[in-house]
């Protein structure tokens, strides 16, 4: 007995070691080897030794809160009634994941469109954060940004490492988070290097991509989509009643013919799963943003002068004439507001009057 528990100490060390340095190809072998023996599963060896070091593709690390996902949307998302859907769509996608009867027959794709400053990079967030216990910081999350990433100068080039880069993440989780912003920035045809990977099938050159999420983020469609709005109300629409179809064949035209979406065959052959349209804020929604804002630097009840003067950076339109829609969202409130608190705390009127 004694010597089969210094064995398992040896062999822990090793698949430590060797999971640090090659990603458990050597691991993996010698855990088949101990499978094939029948002395215990290599996956309860993993979870119980390498997972208690560093990040698994397991529950523990990539939990799929769908109740924390809920909560975070509703008290920190304001006036998107179709983001709200999120919870829906991956909660179908968390169910296909771990019931062997339903399975994803392709990756789960999302496309966020709108204005500026409205909510899309935060939403990719809260997904994030919600999905996989380290957040974005989770190395099953991929974040590419626009050109910054891409060199137009060399598109085939671009397109290899894309494929390598998208291939690194999903070997280590088949449950891997990889988010595209920016691509309204994107060079046209990059996307297509990874079409394969967004259609119906079983594998793409042995990796398994149908349990992937991949998100697209893009300011393509903001004018449409505010537009749009705007002709829903004068129906007598309501805000909270706007359904996907009113946006979704908008949204599509208009992405077809920009950036990054220029002719991208995910478009053109229907891999994108779901348009989700950023509404623009009314002024209601913008002050729910300061509120909120206020609250994460812990002042729980600004006065009138503070909000007017963190209210004061928001502009209206689309025109001067139908002053609806806040330009720039609540983009601008994260350096403002902590301004605010400063310049009416105290201490700093103390200093003002000295």
């Amino acid at each position: 007995m004694i010597h089969l528990h210094r064995f398992y100490l040896i062999f822990c060390i090793i698949c430590i070691i060797n999971y640090m340095s090659a990603e458990l190809v050597t691991v993996s072998l010698i855990g088949s080897a101990v499978l094939a023996g029948g002395w215990f599963k290599w996956e309860t060896v993993k979870d119980n030794t390498l997972c208690h070091f560093m990040e698994c593709c397991n529950e523990k690390y990539v939990p799929y809160d769908i109740d924390k996902l809920h909560n975070s949307i509703s008290q920190k998302m304001f006036g998107q009634p179709l983001v709200n859907e999120l919870v829906n769509i991956l909660t179908a996608h968390k169910e296909a994941v771990y019931d062997v009867n339903k399975r994803n027959r392709k990756a789960l794709v999302i496309s966020l469109h709108g204005w500026s400053g409205i909510g899309k990079n935060y939403a990719s967030t809260i997904i994030a954060e919600a999905l996989f216990k380290n957040g974005m910081q989770s190395r099953y999350v991929k974040l590419f940004m626009g050109k910054k990433d891409f060199d137009c100068a060399d598109l085939e080039k671009s397109k290899k490492d894309l494929i390598m880069k998208v291939n690194e993440v999903v070997k280590k989780c088949s449950k891997a988070l990889i988010i595209f912003d920016e691509i309204h920035d994107m060079c046209p045809s990059v996307l297509d290097a990874i079409k394969p990977m967004l259609d119906y099938h079983h594998a793409v050159d042995g990796v398994d991509y149908r349990d992937t999420i991949f998100i697209f983020i893009s300011n393509i469609g903001g004018q449409e989509i505010a537009t749009n709005l705007l002709e829903l109300y004068e129906q007598g629409i309501k805000r909270n009643d706007v359904e996907f179809h009113n946006f979704e064949p908008i949204i599509r035209r208009t992405a077809y013919h920009q950036g990054g979406f220029e002719k991208a065959g995910a478009i053109a052959q229907h891999l994108i799963d779901h348009y989700i349209p950023f509404l623009p804020l009314e002024q209601h929604h913008v002050e729910m943003c300061a509120l909120a804002e206020f609250r994460s630097n812990g002042i729980y009840d600004p006065s009138e002068e503070m909000m007017a003067d963190a209210m004061s950076v928001i502009t209206y339109g689309p025109t001067e004439d139908q002053p609806i829609f806040a330009n720039n969202g609540c983009k601008r409130f994260t350096r403002r507001i902590p301004y605010v608190i400063k310049k009416y705390s105290p201490k700093a009127n103390k200093n003002t009057e000295l």
